[in-house]
């Protein structure tokens, strides 16, 4: 390969430094920039990670805090009435059943 000279004068070569410093300046600048939002994101990804499981902990809390209350007036009103329904159908079956029961003992 074929080595060329350009013969620049004082003006343009102290130009063209400041212009070759002032980017390599930046270029380290952006480096710079790019490895903290590597460390920022990191941290703000593991935060986010302890902040779930801690929100997770602490709704397990609550509801096992939530079972040791006593229910309200329309939840054991409604487990009563679900109580009472259920033994009406059982009675009533119970009594279809043994209608049946004797009526084919009739036939």
């Amino acid at each position: 390969m074929e080595t060329r000279h350009v013969k620049l004068g004082y003006e343009e070569a102290l130009n063209a430094k400041k212009q070759i410093l002032s980017a390599e300046l930046n270029l380290l600048q952006t480096a710079k920039r790019v490895r903290n939002y590597k460390i920022l994101r990191k941290k703000e990804l593991t935060t986010k990670i302890k902040l779930k499981t801690g929100l997770k902990a602490l709704k397990t809390k609550l509801n096992a805090l939530k079972l040791t209350f006593p229910k309200e007036e329309e939840e054991i009103e409604d487990t009563v009435l679900r109580s009472k329904l259920i033994e009406e159908f059982k009675n009533d079956l119970t009594n279809k059943s043994k209608k049946w029961i004797i009526q084919e003992n009739l036939i």
